[in-house]
C-alpha cells in the first residue's frame, strides 16, 4: 500500500504562496493596529439624558422669567466649553445658538453686544461641568425674541469636538 500517489494533482504551488502571503499581510495589519493603537484615537460624543420642561413661572418678554428648564438626569458629565446649546422657536422657525461665555459662567445668544437669550444653572458649583442633577434654565432677556406663551420650543445640546447632537427635545411653553 502506497501512502502518496504521484499521479494526482494538488493545488498549484503559486496559489498556495499567494494565500500564505495574503494571510501574513492581514495578520501583520491586525497586530500593527493593536501595537500602534490606531483605533484608540477616535473620539466619541458623551451620552446625556435631559428632562425638559417649561419653566414654572415662564412669561416671555420678561427678563426675570425663564422659558424652559433642562435637568441632566442621566449619562456622562458635560464640560460647558465642549458643548453648544440651541433653542428653536418652532412656530417662527428661528434657531438661537448659544455659546459658552466663561467670564459670565453662562451660555449666551448675542446680537452685536446685546445678550438676547441666556442659559445659566447649577453647573457653576461644579467648575463649569454639568453633572447629573444639574439644571439649566433658559432666560429671555426681553429683546425681540418673540418666544411667546403657547409656543413649542426645541432644545438641543451639541458636542463641539464631534459635532454631534447629544440631546434633542421639545417643550410647550405656557
Amino acid at each position: 500500500m502506497k501512502l502518496f500517489k504521484r499521479d494526482k494533482k494538488g493545488v498549484s504551488p503559486v496559489i498556495g504562496v499567494i494565500l500564505m502571503v495574503a494571510i501574513t499581510v492581514i495578520l501583520a495589519a491586525v497586530i500593527a493596529s493593536f501595537v500602534f493603537g490606531m483605533g484608540s484615537k477616535v473620539k466619541s460624543a458623551p451620552q446625556a439624558q435631559f428632562m425638559l420642561e417649561d419653566h414654572p413661572d415662564s412669561l416671555t418678554g420678561d427678563p426675570t422669567k425663564g422659558i424652559l428648564t433642562a435637568t441632566l438626569y442621566g449619562g456622562e458629565d458635560l464640560r460647558c466649553s465642549d458643548i453648544r446649546l440651541q433653542i428653536v422657536d418652532v412656530a417662527n422657525a428661528k434657531t438661537y445658538t448659544l455659546e459658552w461665555n466663561s467670564s459670565g459662567n453662562n451660555f449666551e445668544y448675542k446680537v452685536g453686544n446685546t445678550i438676547e437669550l441666556k442659559v445659566n444653572g447649577t453647573y457653576t458649583n461644579n467648575n463649569n461641568i454639568i453633572k447629573v442633577g444639574d439644571t439649566l434654565t433658559a432666560w429671555d432677556t426681553g429683546k425681540d425674541l418673540n418666544i411667546t406663551s403657547g409656543t413649542t420650543v426645541e432644545f438641543r445640546v451639541i458636542h463641539i469636538p464631534t459635532s454631534t447632537v447629544i440631546y434633542d427635545g421639545k417643550v410647550f411653553v405656557n
